[in-house]
């Protein structure tokens, strides 16, 4: 009997060969109709989250700035030593107490116990300004330390702006690098034109040879850009006291601000909270306290009184008082420290001029820097770029017709390369002088 033959043999081989290979159907069948949006979904977030990583935020530059700045500290810390000066100044000077002995024999070298002549001292002195002096010293000491608070002002202020002029400046390169890297890939298609005109005898090699050329010329720009980024992203680190090769993610897009402000009104900002016109306020104070203290040290003189405790053998112990001042008429010296302190008062009165008068040349030059970045901006912005952006579209069409010739393809390339660059340089510098406005009115304009 055939057991191949057997009905019964044959369901029970496909029934066993259906239970060994059902998992494998199952599982290639399950694998086959898995959903990928669950490593696509987990790859772009990845992508998102580096692209978040990797723009830099002007908030973040400038929170680590004011943070760790060593400029910023070391200001910071002569205004904490300036502080202590205060108290200093107001403090009298330290007591003087003396022991001694006084002999009454003929010997030059006595010590105690030796003659009965023998007398020991024990004194207490304190010398005391005239009423006044430690008041106007104090005074001189605390406008001290409002005119170091005003330069640590002034110098936040300033790291405050080299960090935008940094941060725009770095924002203009990397902006430059793209749009250099833009016009040649145009230009790469350009030359394919080119090519494909010379192939069939419709131009002559010097279009294609011209095109080479200027990818070189643009490759050559992208290169000294990229050489400039190091340099900015050395400097902005150089602020943040980090190692100058420290990289840096691309910036983020800037958005022009609007500055509402007229001319009288920034002038009127600046008067009031520039730091550095505060400064010379408070030494015009410092010094008016300065000559009256130089008056009272002149004029009046301080008292240092004694008490004396004395022993001697053989007799009751016995006290002694007196009280000593000084004589400072009797020398010149007093008088010429009048006069000094009248001179720095005149300079300080010269200086607080000076600043004033450089606070509104600067108020107004940066006005107009701005105005006139304002006006280039809309100019390339609404005129020049579509201009230019049609010109050379037209000049492609023209090319690819035979109506134009190759270099008036490149002419109108490098116009709206240039075009575009100056778009950029003129909205850095609005940006850039912005930053230099609020240092100089001393707050921030823009939110």
């Amino acid at each position: 009997m055939c057991l191949y033959a057997n009905p019964l043999f044959i369901r029970y081989l496909c029934f066993s060969l259906f239970l060994t290979f059902f998992p494998v159907f199952a599982s290639v069948r399950g694998e086959d109709n898995r959903t990928p949006e669950k490593p696509a979904t987990r790859k772009n977030n990845t992508v998102q989250e580096d692209k978040t990583e990797t723009l830099l935020n002007l908030k973040w530059l400038i929170r680590e700035a004011r943070e760790n700045n060593p400029e910023i500290i070391a200001a910071q810390k002569r205004l904490e030593a300036a502080k202590t000066r205060i108290p200093q100044a107001r403090s009298l000077e330290d007591p003087m107490i003396g022991i001694g002995s006084f002999d009454m024999s003929d010997h030059p070298l006595n010590v105690n116990g030796e003659t009965p002549m023998l007398q020991q001292r024990y004194n207490v002195s304190q010398r005391i300004p005239f009423p006044g002096k430690l008041r106007l010293r104090g005074e001189i000491a605390g406008e001290d330390a409002v005119m170091v608070e005003k330069e640590f002002q002034a110098k936040i202020l300033e790291i405050i702006a080299l960090v935008k002029s940094a941060y725009y400046e770095f924002f203009y390169i990397n902006t430059a690098i793209d749009i250099t890297e833009d016009i040649r890939d145009l230009l790469r298609r350009f030359a394919k034109i080119a090519e494909t005109k010379y192939a069939v005898g419709e131009t002559t090699q010097r279009d294609v040879l011209a095109a080479q050329v200027e990818l070189s010329t643009l490759a050559n720009d992208v290169i000294v850009l990229g050489k400039e980024r190091e340099s900015i992203v050395a400097r902005i680190n150089t602020l943040l006291d980090r190692h100058p090769q420290t990289p840096l993610g691309k910036p983020r897009p800037v958005k022009k601000h609007t500055l509402h402000l007229s001319l009288k009104r920034l002038e009127d900002i600046a008067l009031k909270n520039r730091p550095e016109l505060e400064r010379f306020n408070h030494a015009i104070q410092r010094n008016e306290a300065n000559v009256k203290l130089s008056k009272k040290e002149y004029y009046f003189s301080d008292f240092e009184p004694m008490v004396e405790y004395m022993q001697e053998d053989g007799r009751s112990d016995t006290w002694a008082s007196a009280i000593t001042i000084n004589v400072p008429w009797l020398w010149p010296k007093n008088r010429y420290q009048v006069k000094e302190a009248k001179q720095e008062l005149s300079a300080a009165r010269s200086d607080y001029r000076f600043i004033i008068n450089r606070t509104l040349f600067e108020v107004k030059d940066l006005f107009v820097k701005i105005q006139s970045a304002e006006s280039t901006i809309n100019l390339y912005k609404t005129g020049v770029i579509p201009q230019a952006e049609q010109s050379l579209k037209a000049a492609r069409i023209g090319y690819e017709a035979n109506r134009v010739d190759f270099l008036a393809l490149l002419d109108s390339e490098r116009t709206l390369l240039n075009a575009r660059l100056l778009y950029y340089r003129a909205l850095t510098g609005f940006e850039q002088n912005l930053a230099s406005l609020e240092r100089v009115v001393g707050i921030q304009l823009t939110h």
